[in-house]
């Protein structure tokens, strides 16, 4: 036997494996100490909708814990912006313009010398960049879904929506693949995307998280009075592939029923309003009863028109979570959701919340549970709405989830300490062969024998 028992010490820094020497194989977050996580987003707003508005959402509630330092990097922004963003201590950081390429892709190139340990990425339009980023800056990517794609594809109306949202789909999964993390908005796309990552065994690595109440739309203050005719509402991205995709068919043939009602569409593309109309009208609710107006671009004026009318509606045939519905519950608003949608599924989960969830795509049943709300006093169906935004708030806190998330950030970070050691034995019998046994050590102590024998 050769050599006597040495002991070394593990470090920061690592070492080839070979003839004896170890490797040390560890990654944690930056020198600071804080967790420096850096979401990809279109804008700081929402005016491109649902998607912005859950980044900005998430990202708000990740800064609130003294442990992490949130970066927002976006394309484009202005001054009112950054300050907006600085009050949530959130640093909201600009592309640099790269000339003949879509802004997104800008997104690929963060500035060198920002330190990223997470980097979360959100769908096919901001899950790409982060596998850039991930190499480029040598961090951790978190990859959020919010959507089903192949299941849209079945309602979607323009050409070969089946066979284009099945090549979305394959990205998606694709992505969450590659990713070190998945979240998935809601219970809905959790057990869809388990179920996707099953097979490569990554199931486990998706965590579901469920938006909590608003808070922006928490102080909406709803007044008590009786109105003459009982306005019901439907909002969201109102674009004609989305017409059936979002119930609004279902919407207007329900209220075209219902005597004393009006229906309040909010969300027709800019200079298409009068086209939105017509195919309103077509589902037979007279012209009288319906107003048509643009998609909002001001979260003001959709805390006003919260206040404008009695009864909000998302009768969607198929949604991955539904943030309108969360947006009108947050405001106190009375709501009706399709049972096939992310929020219908987290509904049901809250005490009375399934009073509230319609399983049908039937505009009789929706008119039937419509009439119903109308039936009651506006005090009594605003106490109704109170009760159930207070039950949603215990059942899905943003600070319980986000303190999960976190935790499960620093997790993938940090890893598993992995060393490994080999031991060389040298035959003396005359023979020159050698056998190089390996060892692989998980969550030992740092310090650890050499052996040469």
């Amino acid at each position: 036997m050769h050599d006597l028992f040495q002991e070394s010490e593990s470090s920061s820094s690592s070492q080839e494996s070979s003839g004896g020497e170890f490797q040390e194989n560890s990654e944690a977050h930056s020198s600071s100490g804080r967790l420096q996580v850096t979401f990809l987003a279109s804008e700081w707003r929402s005016s491109k909708g649902g998607l912005s508005t859950l980044n900005r959402e998430l990202a708000i509630n990740v800064a609130k814990s003294p442990e992490v330092q949130v970066t927002f990097f976006v394309p484009q922004c202005n001054e009112d912006d950054k300050k907006a963003a600085l009050g949530h201590k959130i640093n909201l950081v600009q592309a640099n313009r790269l000339v003949g390429m879509d802004e997104l892709i800008w997104l690929n190139f963060p500035p060198s010398d920002l330190q990223i340990d997470i980097v979360v990425g959100h769908g096919v339009k901001l899950g790409p960049q982060a596998q850039v980023i991930r190499q480029s800056h040598q961090c951790k990517w978190v990859q959020v879904v919010h959507i089903a794609p192949e299941e849209l594809g079945m309602y979607k109306t323009y050409s070969n929506p089946v066979s284009v949202n099945e090549k979305k789909h394959e990205m998606e999964v694709a992505l969450c693949k590659m990713a070190d993390l998945a979240v998935t908005v809601g219970p809905k796309l959790s057990e869809t995307f388990r179920a996707y990552l099953r097979g490569c065994r990554k199931d486990k690595m998706v965590v579901e998280f469920t938006p909590g109440i608003l808070a922006e739309f928490s102080e909406v203050h709803q007044v008590v009075d009786e109105r003459k005719n009982f306005r019901v509402l439907v909002f969201g991205r109102g674009d004609e592939e989305d017409f059936e995709l979002k119930g609004f068919d279902i919407a207007a043939k329900a209220v075209a029923t219902l005597d004393g009602t009006h229906l309040t569409f909010v969300g027709a593309p800019d200079g298409k309003q009068d086209e939105v109309k017509t195919r309103l009208v077509k589902c037979g609710i007279p012209a009288q009863r319906l107003t048509v107006r643009s998609f909002l671009q001001n979260r003001e004026s959709l805390k006003n028109l919260l206040c404008e009318v009695d009864l909000a509606i998302m009768p969607s045939r198929t949604e991955g979570f539904g943030l309108t519905g969360l947006e009108a519950l947050s405001a106190g608003l009375p709501i009706l959701v399709s049972r096939n949608s992310g929020f219908g599924e987290a509904l049901r989960k809250v005490l009375y919340g399934s009073y509230f969830v319609i399983n049908s795509e039937d505009p009789d049943v929706w008119a039937k549970a419509i009439k119903d709300v109308q039936d009651k006093d506006r005090f009594d169906r605003l106490q109704e709405s109170e009760g159930l935004r207070a039950s949603y708030v215990k059942k899905y806190s943003w600070e319980s989830q986000t303190k999960s998330l976190i935790s499960k950030m620093f997790s993938i970070t940090q890893g598993m300490n992995i060393f490994s050691i080999s031991f060389v034995f040298l035959v003396t019998d005359g023979l020159s062969d050698r056998v190089i046994i390996e060892y692989l050590l998980i969550n030992t102590t740092e310090h650890f024998l050499q052996v040469n024998i």
